[in-house]
């Protein structure tokens, strides 16, 4: 499979492509394909820091709106047992 590269011009520092000649070098790549492997790796890395941003806002969003909430007081069990006292009296007076 050939894939289709687009022709970008860079700069880089002195360390920066010292390192990329380097590792190329170790692993047997052209600088050009080390230089495409890091800017994939550092992509991915920006997308996942981006969605952690991202949660981070949304939990914090959620943690005022249920601080801004008043606490509501509520008896499930005792609120289905008065709804079923309710029921067997309605029965009960229905004649069923």
């Amino acid at each position: 499979m050939n894939a289709t590269y687009d022709r970008v011009q860079m700069l880089l520092e002195p360390s920066q492509r010292k390192a990329l000649s380097e590792i190329a070098r170790c692993q047997g790549k052209s600088v050009a394909e080390v230089t495409r492997q890091a800017i994939n790796l550092g992509l991915t890395a920006m997308t996942q820091e981006d969605e952690i941003v991202k949660r981070q806002l949304a939990l914090e969003s959620a943690r005022k709106l249920r601080q801004s909430m008043p606490l509501l007081s509520v008896d499930v069990v005792g609120d289905l047992r008065t709804m079923h006292e309710e029921r067997d009296e309605q029965t009960i007076n229905s004649g069923h």
